[in-house]
């Protein structure tokens, strides 16, 4: 179920951060590793929310609220992007983990409003069929793009 599929994606990034926060001192190639497939996660994450959820969800909810979550989304990737590009050039300043806790901070808020907001809808408002087509094109998502 689509819903399953969401909380497992919430589950894989909360274990990337744990991972990447808890690399011994420097680990900036650790910490670089972790970030990118971090961002690799989420990339596809807001793809499948993009894709298989919003255009199933747009009756359901404000038009708004979809796009502030999937614009919250895409600032996740465009800063652990960010994250990836300072400790693989090892321009790991004495900012980057205090910019790596803003970053979970803001996963962690994505998750929260998704797990409020999106799953309460899909769980009971979304019509059956609808979350049958909404996990299935997940599922062809991430057959297209492992990882």
């Amino acid at each position: 179920m689509i819903a399953a599929i969401i909380e497992q994606d919430h589950d894989a990034g909360r274990e990337f951060f744990a991972d990447i926060g808890n690399e011994t001192q420097p680990a900036w190639e650790g910490r670089a590793g972790g970030m990118e497939a971090f961002a690799s996660l989420w990339e596809r994450h807001g793809t499948m929310l993009e894709r298989a959820v919003a255009p199933r969800l747009s009756a359901l909810a404000l038009h708004a609220d979809l796009e502030a979550l999937l614009a919250q989304q895409r600032l996740v990737v465009e800063r652990a992007r960010d994250l990836v590009r300072r400790a693989s050039g090892r321009d790991a300043d004495g900012r980057w983990l205090t910019d790596f806790e803003g970053l979970k901070t803001l996963f962690d808020d994505q998750c929260r409003r998704e797990s409020a907001q999106l799953l309460p809808m899909i769980r009971d408002r979304a019509a059956p069929e609808d979350v049958a087509e909404m996990t299935r094109i997940a599922r062809s998502l991430r057959e297209q793009r492992p990882g």
